[in-house]
């Protein structure tokens, strides 16, 4: 007999994740949807009403676990788009003998939020814009036995030149960088190449700031800011090129590139090291060298 299988639904507000998740249970025998939607609703009378998010997210769990227990498939619907909230899950079901897969519904910014509009219980357009500056990539050593990433907008994928090209004359208007948005990126991208690496990280490190197209904000003193590029790139990227694992490890370099800059103490960092696994780890360390050369 197979192991139960959980499946982890990650994507954002109007990504149709539910839709998928329906389509999963149709081509899978005794597999059985958790919504975070569904149980909102019940308690409170409204999907919108996050007024009792705490009380939600436990019975949430709770139910995930108690499924697997009996021997069904679960998809557990909700975003997920964080690593605490993935986190939440794998460690509620810790110990259990499943099959763990996170499948991620890379589906275009854009397209989430005409279809958001759509939906009959939108999310307000704060909502989805902050969802995608929160977006963090999953990646296999957060405990996985397997990603898939959904391929129904392969049609969509596009070549990102054109995207790299603005990079050219992108002053970034910061004291911190003397390079613009391109020859920043170039050569970061050049000093990995000299450490020894290959693609996809060539291609992570040629795109990290590629989020500094959208994200660029002013303060008082006409300084510009980057509030959550490294966010927002990352799933600009995951929705625009070949979905194959390749592009996690490109968006896994995109996504983390900033954290070494926060990492003050030797705790912290082990923390970290633990997360990420020494081969992830030693990456972004390595690229954060090459990536404070400006």
């Amino acid at each position: 007999m197979s192991k139960p299988k959980l499946y982890v639904m990650c994507g954002l507000s109007g990504s149709g994740k539910s839709t998928i998740a329906k389509q999963i249970t149709n081509d899978n025998p005794d597999t059985v949807i958790i919504s975070t939607d569904m149980i909102r609703e019940q308690l409170t009378g409204e999907i919108g009403d996050q007024s009792q998010n705490d009380e939600v997210f436990e019975i949430f769990h709770t139910l995930i676990r108690k499924r697997l227990e009996n021997k069904y498939n679960v998809i557990a619907d909700a975003t997920n788009i964080t690593m605490k909230s993935r986190r939440a899950i794998l460690n509620k079901v810790n110990g259990l003998d499943i099959e763990k897969i996170c499948y991620i519904i890379p589906k275009p910014f854009e397209w989430c939020q005409q279809d958001n509009k759509n939906r009959p219980h939108p999310v307000p357009d704060e909502v989805l814009e902050k969802q995608i500056r929160r977006f963090e990539i999953p990646f296999i050593e957060e405990g996985w036995s397997k990603i898939i990433i959904h391929d129904e907008f392969k049609n969509h994928v596009r070549n990102l030149v054109n995207e790299i090209a603005y990079m050219g004359d992108f002053d970034q208007k910061n004291p911190h960088h003397t390079m613009d948005l391109y020859k920043h990126c170039l050569n970061t991208k050049k000093l990995m190449k000299e450490k020894g690496y290959e693609n996809p990280w060539l291609g992570g490190a040629m795109m990290h700031d590629l989020g500094k197209l959208s994200t660029q904000t002013f303060d008082d003193l006409g300084i510009a800011h980057y509030f959550d590029h490294h966010a927002y790139g990352s799933y600009f990227v995951l929705s625009r090129i070949p979905q194959n694992l390749e592009v996690l490890d490109i968006c896994f370099l995109i996504n983390y590139h900033m954290l070494p800059f926060s990492w003050e103490s030797e705790k912290t960092k082990q923390r970290w090291r633990k997360r990420f696994g020494e081969y992830k780890y030693k990456i972004l360390m390595d690229f954060h060298e090459c990536d404070i050369q400006r």
